[in-house]
């Protein structure tokens, strides 16, 4: 029983620093007559301040944001974090196995999955580099468009995907992507800590 214990209790522990946490914490400000949502995540004793494309649905946390556009049917985007046991920088080998991934992730029954492009940092995050693969694919009679960007950050990656149809894809990788240059992580003093509570 007291190894039970123990053993909750240092689960407990571990899970108090982990990655991420993103359960959102919601607020908004007005800016030049346009309102803008922000969300908010726990990343231990700090915090990591995220705008999401404006109009667009966000549910879901912990390990994995959820985000639907407004207008496009059979779209949407998620946000995943990942822990990782050591920082894993990126080189050929990781590329490999992570284009071999998205191909993987497709749809069961979709068909003609096909690697489009590949890209080298498409986007910054202050605390790591990117890789981003946009695969293609036949489901339900359409094509699809799918997009991953792999973000390798000391203890974690995160992963940024975007599934739209092909007419749909390039007006929503471009509000998908310019939100991902909001993630940016701030530190929380003691005033930001009362504030939180």
């Amino acid at each position: 029983m007291r190894k039970l214990l123990l053993l909750s209790l240092v689960g407990l522990a571990m899970s108090a620093n982990a990655a991420i946490d993103l359960t959102p914490t919601v607020s908004e400000y007005t800016a030049e007559g346009i309102r803008f949502r922000q969300l908010s995540f726990k990343d231990g004793k700090q915090r990591v301040i995220y705008e999401p494309p404006r109009q667009w649905t966000v549910r879901g946390g912990g390990s994995d944001l959820r985000l639907v556009p407004p207008t496009a049917e059979r779209a949407d985007a998620s946000i995943q974090v990942t822990e990782l046991p050591r920082p894993q920088p990126f080189d050929e080998k990781l590329f490999a196995a992570l284009k071999e991934q998205c191909l993987r992730s497709v749809p069961p029954g979709a068909q003609n999955a096909v690697i489009v492009s590949e890209e080298q940092n498409p986007v910054r995050l202050e605390r790591g580099d990117c890789y981003a693969v946009t695969v293609s694919y036949q489901s339900i009679g359409e094509t699809f468009f799918r997009s991953v960007l792999f973000a390798n950050i000391p203890d974690a990656q995160l992963t940024f995907r975007l599934t739209a149809r092909k007419a749909d894809f390039e007006s929503l990788q471009r509000a998908f992507r310019s939100s991902i240059l909001s993630w940016h992580w701030v530190e929380l003093g003691p005033a930001a800590s009362v504030a939180q509570k």
